[in-house]
């Protein structure tokens, strides 16, 4: 049997916990539970290089990391999302996610990660006067994407601390929107084509590109992100595709494109280098601000400077906006409005699950019950009433003389 002496604490009390938790350790057969991987954490660093030499702590990697802080785990994390090609901002933003979760908890090493403590601090944020469902479960799928990756890249030993806490089922949606009525697409592309230049693109440029989210449901970046060789006007029908890396997807599609589209965005392009962006739009903060100025375009006046025909309004009764995003609604609708399949739909929007497309359908199909109901009202009870006080049947039963039929109520 091989002895080693380990040089302990000057307490005595401290130093036979430290006996206690190198048995434990001897017969963990190197896997660690949260409290022994705690205590390795906690103890001299000295202490815990001699462990690492004895070999008592034999996975190298975790031997690397043990008592290693978060927030340096955090940024090696945030490495590997640039080298899986995620861009800068989705980087940025996702270290700010953790980060606020690590900061709020008191989170330092692995061992203090509590699941419950995650959920109770990210809840209290939560509310009327905080921010919604869909941003809670974002901090939580992104904490929970750490959490896995530290187990899986060997960083740290035990279980999932965040394994058996779930994202809440999103019930609100702060953020409404409405898509346009056929009357009003074809309102804001012919006012955007007249309209003067703004945010350095032309009113042409712009129909151009509220056109395209409309018939593809594109998004902003995504759209953002074209340059002239993304468009292939050569085949029938033509395509424009979107690569990976500027999707939310993060895959590459190719998008079919109208043909009275196609032909004006090629002649749009003509003088451009295959390189060249397609489109020069401002930054996606000007997004709403672009598309609300030309939604007053829209507005029609006399020769006298009355009124005759309102702006599209930006922000319906409802409180319901048509931001850009709304044009990608707009595109959807139209599907389930074009009686569309769902899972073609589904495949046409890019979305990852059919019920994201079904919420469309469903707005549609509601509407179509609204005008179901309506269509009934002359069957309504109130109506036959109405229509029985005046057949030849008086209140007291008695036939009347000006008509010798007698109507009668099925049940």
């Amino acid at each position: 049997m091989l002895r080693r002496q380990l040089p302990a604490f000057p307490d005595k009390a401290a130093t036979e916990r430290a006996a206690q938790k190198i048995q434990e350790l001897l017969s963990s057969c190197g896997i660690l539970s949260n409290e022994l991987q705690r205590w390795i954490e906690e103890i001299p660093e000295a202490m815990r290089k001699r462990l690492i030499e004895f070999g008592l702590i034999d996975n190298r990697k975790l031997s690397e990391n043990i008592g290693k802080p978060l927030l340096s785990h955090l940024e090696d994390f945030c490495e590997g999302l640039a080298a899986d090609g995620r861009k800068e901002a989705y980087k940025q933003q996702t270290y700010n996610y953790i980060q606020l979760v690590l900061d709020g908890c008191s989170f330092k090493t692995w061992s203090d990660i509590d699941g419950n403590k995650v959920k109770t601090f990210l809840a209290k944020s939560r509310g009327s006067d905080g921010y919604g469902e869909r941003t809670y479960n974002t901090y939580l799928r992104a904490f929970k994407m750490f959490c896995a990756w530290l187990i899986r890249e060997d960083r740290v030993a035990g279980s999932d601390p965040m394994k058996g806490h779930s994202l809440i089922k999103q019930t609100e949606f702060r953020k409404k929107r409405r898509a346009l009525t056929l009357d009003e697409i074809q309102r804001l592309l012919e006012a955007t084509e007249a309209a003067p230049g703004r945010f350095n693109m032309s009113g042409h440029e712009r129909a151009l590109v509220y056109r395209l989210a409309i018939e593809t449901g594109m998004r902003y970046s995504e759209i953002k992100s074209l340059q002239k060789l993304s468009f292939s006007f050569d085949i029938k029908p033509c395509k424009v595709r979107v690569d990976a890396s500027d999707c939310k997807g993060k895959r590459t599609d190719n998008l079919i494109l109208m043909d009275n589209t196609a032909n004006m965005i090629k002649e749009f392009l003509k003088d451009k280098q295959m390189q060249d962006k397609a489109f020069v739009m401002p930054h996606k903060a000007n997004a709403a601000l672009m598309l609300k100025s030309d939604l007053k375009e829209t507005e029609r006046k006399d020769d006298n400077g009355d009124v005759i025909v309102k702006a599209i309004p930006y922000t319906d009764d409802a409180g319901r906006d048509i931001d850009f995003h709304a044009l990608r609604h707009t595109f959807i609708t139209n599907l389930a409005l074009a009686q569309v399949h769902p899972a073609v739909a589904q495949k046409l929007a890019r979305h990852s699950n059919i019920e994201l497309t079904m919420k469309y359908y469903t707005h549609v199909l509601y509407k179509s019950e609204v005008e179901a109901i309506g269509s009934l009202e002359n069957f309504t009870y109130a109506s036959q009433i109405h229509e029985q006080n005046c057949t030849s049947v008086n209140s007291n039963g008695q036939k009347n003389v000006d008509d010798g039929s007698i109507k009668r109520l099925s049940a």
